[in-house]
Protein backbone atom coordinates (compact mmCIF):
# COMPACT_ATOMS: atom_id res chain seq x y z
CA UNK A 1 0.00 0.00 0.00
CA UNK A 2 2.72 2.45 0.94
CA UNK A 3 4.65 1.78 -2.22
CA UNK A 4 1.61 2.46 -4.37
CA UNK A 5 0.83 5.74 -2.43
CA UNK A 6 4.33 7.14 -3.00
CA UNK A 7 4.24 6.16 -6.63
CA UNK A 8 0.92 7.79 -7.10
CA UNK A 9 2.11 11.03 -5.36
CA UNK A 10 5.32 11.25 -7.37
CA UNK A 11 3.49 10.55 -10.59
CA UNK A 12 0.98 13.28 -9.75
CA UNK A 13 3.77 15.98 -9.31
CA UNK A 14 5.47 14.99 -12.54
CA UNK A 15 2.32 14.96 -14.64
CA UNK A 16 0.64 18.04 -13.12
CA UNK A 17 2.16 21.10 -14.90
CA UNK A 18 1.53 23.71 -12.15
CA UNK A 19 2.93 21.41 -9.50
CA UNK A 20 5.93 20.68 -11.72
CA UNK A 21 6.70 24.43 -12.04
CA UNK A 22 6.55 24.87 -8.26
CA UNK A 23 8.86 21.90 -7.78
CA UNK A 24 11.36 23.33 -10.31
CA UNK A 25 11.44 26.72 -8.55
CA UNK A 26 12.05 25.13 -5.14
CA UNK A 27 14.88 23.02 -6.52
CA UNK A 28 16.47 26.10 -8.21
CA UNK A 29 16.42 28.03 -4.94
CA UNK A 30 17.98 25.15 -3.08
CA UNK A 31 20.71 24.74 -5.68
CA UNK A 32 21.48 28.57 -5.72
CA UNK A 33 21.71 28.64 -1.93
CA UNK A 34 24.05 25.66 -1.99
CA UNK A 35 26.31 27.27 -4.58
CA UNK A 36 26.30 30.69 -2.84
CA UNK A 37 27.23 29.15 0.48
CA UNK A 38 29.79 26.85 -1.05
CA UNK A 39 31.71 29.43 -3.22
CA UNK A 40 34.02 32.14 -1.60
CA UNK A 41 32.57 35.74 -2.13
CA UNK A 42 35.94 37.49 -1.48
CA UNK A 43 37.55 38.98 -4.62
CA UNK A 44 40.28 41.42 -5.71
CA UNK A 45 40.11 44.50 -7.96
CA UNK A 46 42.49 47.19 -9.22
CA UNK A 47 41.33 50.82 -9.21
CA UNK A 48 43.23 53.03 -11.70
CA UNK A 49 43.86 56.75 -12.19
CA UNK A 50 44.01 57.75 -8.54
CA UNK A 51 45.68 61.19 -8.31
CA UNK A 52 48.63 61.29 -5.91
CA UNK A 53 47.91 64.14 -3.52
CA UNK A 54 50.98 66.28 -2.88
CA UNK A 55 50.22 69.01 -0.32
CA UNK A 56 51.17 72.58 -1.28
CA UNK A 57 51.53 73.60 2.37
CA UNK A 58 52.25 71.88 5.63
CA UNK A 59 54.52 69.15 4.23
CA UNK A 60 57.32 68.03 6.55
CA UNK A 61 60.08 68.91 4.06
CA UNK A 62 58.89 72.52 3.92
CA UNK A 63 59.74 72.97 7.59
CA UNK A 64 63.33 72.10 6.61
CA UNK A 65 63.47 74.98 4.11
CA UNK A 66 63.03 72.64 1.14
CA UNK A 67 60.61 72.50 -1.75
CA UNK A 68 59.76 69.90 -4.35
CA UNK A 69 61.23 70.54 -7.79
CA UNK A 70 58.76 70.75 -10.63
CA UNK A 71 59.34 67.64 -12.74
CA UNK A 72 57.25 68.93 -15.61
CA UNK A 73 54.34 66.61 -14.81
CA UNK A 74 51.11 68.34 -13.88
CA UNK A 75 50.12 65.44 -11.62
CA UNK A 76 51.08 61.89 -10.62
CA UNK A 77 48.62 58.95 -10.79
CA UNK A 78 48.65 55.51 -9.22
CA UNK A 79 46.69 52.24 -9.33
CA UNK A 80 45.57 50.56 -6.09
CA UNK A 81 44.67 46.86 -5.74
CA UNK A 82 42.03 46.05 -3.12
CA UNK A 83 40.35 42.90 -1.85
CA UNK A 84 37.02 42.29 -0.20
CA UNK A 85 33.48 41.31 -0.74
CA UNK A 86 32.41 41.74 -4.36
CA UNK A 87 29.42 43.81 -3.33
CA UNK A 88 31.73 46.32 -1.63
CA UNK A 89 34.78 46.59 -3.90
CA UNK A 90 32.59 46.59 -6.99
CA UNK A 91 31.27 50.03 -6.05
CA UNK A 92 34.67 51.62 -5.31
CA UNK A 93 35.95 54.50 -7.50
CA UNK A 94 39.15 56.52 -7.65
CA UNK A 95 37.57 58.90 -5.13
CA UNK A 96 37.25 56.09 -2.58
CA UNK A 97 40.99 55.96 -1.91
CA UNK A 98 43.63 58.62 -1.18
CA UNK A 99 47.25 58.12 -2.24
CA UNK A 100 49.88 60.32 -0.57
CA UNK A 101 53.70 60.34 -0.53
CA UNK A 102 55.60 59.60 2.68
CA UNK A 103 58.08 62.47 3.09
CA UNK A 104 59.45 61.31 6.45
CA UNK A 105 62.79 60.23 4.93
CA UNK A 106 63.47 63.64 3.35
CA UNK A 107 66.05 65.45 5.47
CA UNK A 108 68.00 67.60 3.01
CA UNK A 109 68.16 68.65 -0.63
CA UNK A 110 68.49 65.74 -3.02
CA UNK A 111 66.65 62.98 -4.89
CA UNK A 112 64.62 60.39 -2.98
CA UNK A 113 62.56 57.25 -3.66
CA UNK A 114 59.37 58.29 -1.93
CA UNK A 115 56.97 55.58 -0.75
CA UNK A 116 53.33 55.97 -1.74
CA UNK A 117 50.72 55.16 0.88
CA UNK A 118 47.04 54.46 0.19
CA UNK A 119 44.21 54.91 2.69
CA UNK A 120 40.47 54.35 2.61
CA UNK A 121 38.38 57.51 2.54
CA UNK A 122 35.53 55.69 4.29
CA UNK A 123 36.86 53.62 7.17
CA UNK A 124 33.48 51.92 7.64
CA UNK A 125 33.77 50.07 4.33
CA UNK A 126 35.13 46.55 4.88
CA UNK A 127 37.86 46.04 2.26
CA UNK A 128 41.64 45.71 2.34
CA UNK A 129 44.26 47.69 0.40
CA UNK A 130 46.73 45.16 -1.03
CA UNK A 131 49.20 47.24 -3.09
CA UNK A 132 49.97 50.58 -4.77
CA UNK A 133 51.43 50.79 -8.28
CA UNK A 134 53.83 52.47 -8.60
CA UNK A 135 54.81 51.91 -5.02
CA UNK A 136 57.37 54.73 -5.10
CA UNK A 137 58.01 58.03 -6.81
CA UNK A 138 61.43 59.48 -7.57
CA UNK A 139 61.23 63.09 -6.36
CA UNK A 140 63.88 65.78 -6.07
CA UNK A 141 64.00 68.44 -3.38
CA UNK A 142 65.87 71.73 -3.41
CA UNK A 143 66.38 74.83 -1.31
CA UNK A 144 63.22 76.88 -0.92
CA UNK A 145 63.32 80.50 -2.14
CA UNK A 146 60.90 83.43 -2.15
CA UNK A 147 60.73 85.91 -5.03
CA UNK A 148 58.47 88.80 -5.99
CA UNK A 149 57.35 89.13 -9.61
CA UNK A 150 55.52 91.89 -11.46
CA UNK A 151 52.22 90.74 -12.97
CA UNK A 152 51.67 91.41 -16.68
CA UNK A 153 47.94 91.71 -17.44
CA UNK A 154 46.60 89.92 -20.52
CA UNK A 155 42.95 90.05 -21.60
CA UNK A 156 41.68 88.59 -24.87
CA UNK A 157 38.40 88.01 -26.67
CA UNK A 158 37.16 91.59 -26.97
CA UNK A 159 37.02 94.04 -29.86
CA UNK A 160 36.87 97.84 -29.78
CA UNK A 161 34.01 99.99 -30.93
CA UNK A 162 34.80 102.45 -33.73
CA UNK A 163 36.72 105.49 -32.53
CA UNK A 164 38.06 103.82 -29.38
CA UNK A 165 41.50 102.58 -28.39
CA UNK A 166 42.71 100.44 -25.51
CA UNK A 167 45.42 101.72 -23.19
CA UNK A 168 47.96 99.65 -21.23
CA UNK A 169 46.13 97.27 -18.93
CA UNK A 170 46.66 97.42 -15.18
CA UNK A 171 46.75 94.45 -12.79
CA UNK A 172 45.76 94.73 -9.15
CA UNK A 173 47.71 93.59 -7.23
CA UNK A 174 50.65 94.53 -9.42
CA UNK A 175 53.00 91.94 -7.89
CA UNK A 176 52.85 88.33 -6.69
CA UNK A 177 55.16 86.63 -4.19
CA UNK A 178 56.07 83.05 -5.11
CA UNK A 179 57.65 80.44 -2.82
CA UNK A 180 59.11 77.19 -4.16
CA UNK A 181 62.27 75.30 -5.00
CA UNK A 182 65.11 77.47 -6.24
CA UNK A 183 65.32 75.51 -9.49
CA UNK A 184 61.65 76.02 -10.28
CA UNK A 185 61.40 79.66 -9.17
CA UNK A 186 64.56 80.59 -11.08
CA UNK A 187 62.92 79.33 -14.28
CA UNK A 188 60.13 81.90 -14.03
CA UNK A 189 60.60 84.71 -16.54
CA UNK A 190 57.08 86.07 -16.90
CA UNK A 191 53.98 86.18 -14.72
CA UNK A 192 50.65 87.01 -16.33
CA UNK A 193 47.10 87.57 -15.16
CA UNK A 194 44.97 86.18 -17.98
CA UNK A 195 41.28 86.87 -18.47
CA UNK A 196 38.62 87.10 -21.17
CA UNK A 197 36.19 89.86 -22.16
CA UNK A 198 33.64 89.53 -24.93
CA UNK A 199 31.98 92.07 -27.21
CA UNK A 200 32.74 95.58 -28.54
CA UNK A 201 34.09 97.79 -25.77
CA UNK A 202 33.41 101.52 -25.65
CA UNK A 203 34.25 102.02 -21.98
CA UNK A 204 36.78 100.71 -19.50
CA UNK A 205 36.12 97.29 -17.98
CA UNK A 206 37.60 95.02 -15.33
CA UNK A 207 37.95 91.26 -15.38
CA UNK A 208 39.34 88.64 -12.99
CA UNK A 209 42.60 87.26 -14.34
CA UNK A 210 44.18 83.92 -13.39
CA UNK A 211 47.90 83.91 -12.60
CA UNK A 212 50.06 81.98 -15.10
CA UNK A 213 53.84 81.44 -15.03
CA UNK A 214 56.16 81.09 -18.06
CA UNK A 215 59.82 80.26 -18.62
CA UNK A 216 62.29 81.87 -21.05
CA UNK A 217 60.90 79.80 -23.96
CA UNK A 218 57.34 80.83 -23.10
CA UNK A 219 56.51 77.36 -21.79
CA UNK A 220 53.99 77.41 -18.96
CA UNK A 221 55.24 76.38 -15.52
CA UNK A 222 52.86 74.47 -13.28
CA UNK A 223 51.90 76.20 -10.05
CA UNK A 224 51.01 72.94 -8.29
CA UNK A 225 54.29 72.77 -6.36
CA UNK A 226 54.54 76.51 -5.74
CA UNK A 227 52.95 78.73 -3.13
CA UNK A 228 51.70 82.17 -4.20
CA UNK A 229 50.18 84.94 -2.11
CA UNK A 230 47.49 85.33 -4.79
CA UNK A 231 46.23 83.12 -7.60
CA UNK A 232 44.21 85.85 -9.31
CA UNK A 233 44.47 89.55 -10.09
CA UNK A 234 41.85 92.08 -11.14
CA UNK A 235 42.73 93.48 -14.56
CA UNK A 236 41.58 96.93 -15.66
CA UNK A 237 41.17 97.35 -19.42
CA UNK A 238 41.20 101.14 -20.02
CA UNK A 239 39.21 102.02 -23.14
CA UNK A 240 39.63 105.63 -24.31
CA UNK A 241 37.99 107.72 -27.01
CA UNK A 242 40.33 108.54 -29.90
CA UNK A 243 40.62 112.07 -31.28
CA UNK A 244 42.99 114.53 -32.97
CA UNK A 245 44.42 117.61 -31.31
CA UNK A 246 45.81 120.58 -33.29
CA UNK A 247 48.46 123.00 -31.98
CA UNK A 248 49.34 126.64 -32.54
CA UNK A 249 51.40 129.32 -30.80
CA UNK A 250 50.65 132.69 -29.23
CA UNK A 251 52.76 135.86 -29.11
CA UNK A 252 53.78 138.06 -26.19
CA UNK A 253 55.06 141.66 -26.07
CA UNK A 254 53.16 142.42 -29.25
CA UNK A 255 53.44 146.13 -30.14
CA UNK A 256 50.16 147.98 -30.25
CA UNK A 257 48.63 147.68 -33.69
CA UNK A 258 51.10 145.06 -34.89
CA UNK A 259 49.61 142.48 -37.26
CA UNK A 260 50.97 139.06 -36.26
CA UNK A 261 49.48 137.42 -39.36
CA UNK A 262 52.52 138.58 -41.36
CA UNK A 263 54.59 136.07 -39.40
CA UNK A 264 54.81 132.84 -41.34
CA UNK A 265 55.71 129.72 -39.43
CA UNK A 266 55.17 125.99 -39.41
CA UNK A 267 54.67 123.52 -36.58
CA UNK A 268 56.02 120.00 -36.63
CA UNK A 269 53.95 118.13 -35.76
CA UNK A 270 50.99 120.49 -36.07
CA UNK A 271 48.57 117.87 -34.72
CA UNK A 272 48.74 114.60 -32.83
CA UNK A 273 46.39 111.71 -32.16
CA UNK A 274 45.20 111.56 -28.57
CA UNK A 275 42.93 109.43 -26.46
CA UNK A 276 40.92 110.55 -23.48
CA UNK A 277 38.96 108.81 -20.77
CA UNK A 278 35.21 108.77 -20.86
CA UNK A 279 34.94 111.23 -17.97
CA UNK A 280 37.31 113.79 -19.51
CA UNK A 281 36.20 116.82 -21.49
CA UNK A 282 36.25 116.59 -25.28
CA UNK A 283 39.49 117.92 -26.82
CA UNK A 284 39.94 121.59 -27.64
CA UNK A 285 39.86 122.58 -31.31
CA UNK A 286 43.34 124.09 -31.03
CA UNK A 287 45.75 123.87 -28.10
CA UNK A 288 48.52 126.40 -27.46
CA UNK A 289 51.91 124.73 -27.85
CA UNK A 290 53.80 127.71 -26.41
CA UNK A 291 54.44 131.45 -26.41
CA UNK A 292 56.89 133.42 -28.57
CA UNK A 293 58.20 136.82 -27.45
CA UNK A 294 58.05 139.29 -30.36
CA UNK A 295 60.90 141.24 -28.80
CA UNK A 296 63.24 138.27 -29.19
CA UNK A 297 61.91 136.82 -32.43
CA UNK A 298 64.52 136.74 -35.19
CA UNK A 299 64.30 135.79 -38.85
CA UNK A 300 64.49 132.06 -39.47
CA UNK A 301 64.32 131.28 -35.74
CA UNK A 302 63.21 127.80 -34.56
CA UNK A 303 61.60 127.11 -31.19
CA UNK A 304 60.96 123.87 -29.33
CA UNK A 305 57.98 123.39 -27.04
CA UNK A 306 57.19 120.42 -24.86
CA UNK A 307 53.90 118.68 -25.61
CA UNK A 308 51.58 119.02 -22.63
CA UNK A 309 48.10 117.53 -22.53
CA UNK A 310 45.13 118.06 -20.22
CA UNK A 311 44.59 115.63 -17.37
CA UNK A 312 43.09 112.37 -18.58
CA UNK A 313 44.61 112.61 -22.07
CA UNK A 314 47.08 110.15 -23.62
CA UNK A 315 49.50 110.99 -26.43
CA UNK A 316 49.05 108.18 -28.97
CA UNK A 317 51.75 109.40 -31.37
CA UNK A 318 54.51 109.56 -28.78
CA UNK A 319 55.66 113.03 -29.93
CA UNK A 320 57.09 114.74 -26.85
CA UNK A 321 57.92 118.13 -28.44
CA UNK A 322 56.70 120.50 -31.13
CA UNK A 323 59.13 122.40 -33.34
CA UNK A 324 58.08 125.87 -34.54
CA UNK A 325 60.09 127.29 -37.44
CA UNK A 326 59.61 130.83 -38.72
CA UNK A 327 59.88 131.47 -42.43
CA UNK A 328 61.93 134.61 -43.23
CA UNK A 329 60.68 134.81 -46.84
CA UNK A 330 59.28 138.28 -47.62
CA UNK A 331 60.83 139.77 -44.46
CA UNK A 332 63.90 141.93 -44.04
CA UNK A 333 65.83 143.61 -41.23
CA UNK A 334 67.53 146.94 -40.89
CA UNK A 335 69.53 148.84 -38.27
CA UNK A 336 68.08 152.28 -37.47
CA UNK A 337 68.60 155.17 -35.08
CA UNK A 338 65.87 156.48 -32.78
CA UNK A 339 65.99 160.20 -32.16
CA UNK A 340 62.50 160.67 -30.76
CA UNK A 341 62.67 159.59 -27.07
CA UNK A 342 59.74 160.48 -24.82
CA UNK A 343 58.49 159.92 -21.29
CA UNK A 344 54.92 158.98 -20.45
CA UNK A 345 52.92 158.42 -17.27
CA UNK A 346 55.05 160.90 -15.28
CA UNK A 347 53.97 160.83 -11.61
CA UNK A 348 52.54 164.07 -10.23
CA UNK A 349 55.13 166.15 -8.43
CA UNK A 350 58.07 164.86 -10.48
CA UNK A 351 59.94 165.93 -13.57
CA UNK A 352 61.66 163.44 -15.88
CA UNK A 353 64.48 164.61 -18.17
CA UNK A 354 65.74 162.34 -20.97
CA UNK A 355 69.54 162.40 -20.87
CA UNK A 356 70.08 160.06 -23.86
CA UNK A 357 70.03 161.93 -27.18
CA UNK A 358 69.57 158.95 -29.49
CA UNK A 359 69.44 155.13 -29.54
CA UNK A 360 71.62 153.69 -32.28
CA UNK A 361 71.65 150.22 -33.83
CA UNK A 362 67.98 149.46 -33.29
CA UNK A 363 67.19 146.24 -35.17
CA UNK A 364 63.97 146.62 -37.13
CA UNK A 365 62.36 143.58 -38.77
CA UNK A 366 59.23 143.28 -40.90
CA UNK A 367 57.88 143.17 -44.41
CA UNK A 368 60.79 143.95 -46.70
CA UNK A 369 59.04 146.74 -48.58
CA UNK A 370 57.86 148.44 -45.39
CA UNK A 371 61.25 148.16 -43.68
CA UNK A 372 63.07 149.71 -46.61
CA UNK A 373 60.61 152.62 -46.71
CA UNK A 374 60.92 153.64 -43.03
CA UNK A 375 62.13 157.18 -42.54
CA UNK A 376 64.43 158.54 -39.82
CA UNK A 377 61.50 159.65 -37.66
CA UNK A 378 59.44 156.49 -37.97
CA UNK A 379 60.64 155.04 -34.65
CA UNK A 380 59.64 156.42 -31.25
CA UNK A 381 61.17 155.35 -27.93
CA UNK A 382 58.85 155.68 -24.92
CA UNK A 383 59.89 155.60 -21.24
CA UNK A 384 57.12 154.53 -18.86
CA UNK A 385 57.84 156.93 -16.01
CA UNK A 386 55.39 155.18 -13.69
CA UNK A 387 57.99 152.42 -13.37
CA UNK A 388 60.82 154.74 -12.32
CA UNK A 389 62.16 154.93 -8.79
CA UNK A 390 60.48 157.80 -6.96
CA UNK A 391 63.75 159.46 -5.96
CA UNK A 392 65.99 162.22 -7.26
CA UNK A 393 68.88 161.20 -9.47
CA UNK A 394 69.89 159.56 -12.69
CA UNK A 395 68.49 156.15 -13.68
CA UNK A 396 69.06 153.75 -16.59
CA UNK A 397 65.67 152.43 -17.66
CA UNK A 398 64.29 150.27 -20.51
CA UNK A 399 62.29 151.84 -23.31
CA UNK A 400 59.56 150.60 -25.60
CA UNK A 401 60.32 151.35 -29.24
CA UNK A 402 57.22 151.66 -31.36
CA UNK A 403 56.63 152.26 -35.04
CA UNK A 404 53.31 154.12 -35.18
CA UNK A 405 53.24 154.26 -38.96
CA UNK A 406 53.35 150.50 -39.55
CA UNK A 407 51.58 147.37 -38.33
CA UNK A 408 53.94 144.99 -40.10
CA UNK A 409 57.28 145.91 -38.53
CA UNK A 410 58.66 145.14 -35.10
CA UNK A 411 61.79 145.89 -33.14
CA UNK A 412 64.08 143.07 -32.10
CA UNK A 413 65.95 143.32 -28.81
CA UNK A 414 65.78 145.47 -25.68
CA UNK A 415 67.13 148.97 -25.28
CA UNK A 416 67.73 151.42 -22.40
CA UNK A 417 68.16 155.17 -21.92
CA UNK A 418 69.34 157.38 -19.07
CA UNK A 419 66.88 159.70 -17.41
CA UNK A 420 66.99 162.14 -14.50
CA UNK A 421 64.18 162.25 -11.99
CA UNK A 422 63.61 165.49 -10.06
CA UNK A 423 61.02 166.13 -7.36
CA UNK A 424 59.32 169.51 -7.98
Amino acid sequence: MKKDWFKDLFSDWLTNKPKLMILSLVLAIVIWAFVALSVNSISTRTIDNIIVEIPSTGASYQSLGLDLIDSGETEYRASVTVSGDRSIIGSLTSDSITVTPDFSKVTEAGTYNITLNATKNNQLLNFEIKSVDPSRLVLTFDESVTKRFQITPSVSGFTLADGYVVQPMVASPAYVTIVGSRETVDRIRKVTAEGTLMGDLSSSSTVAGTIHLYDAEDNEISTDLLRMDTATAEVLVPVYRESELSFDIEFTNVPAGFDTTILKYSLSPSKISVAYAGGSAAPETVRTAGYVDIATLDLGATYQFEVTLPSGYVNLDGADSISVKFDPEGLDSRKMTVNDIRASNIPEGYEVSILTDRISGVNVIGEAETVSGLGAGALVAVVDASLLKAENGTQSVPVDIIIPSSSSVWVLGTYTVNVEVTRK
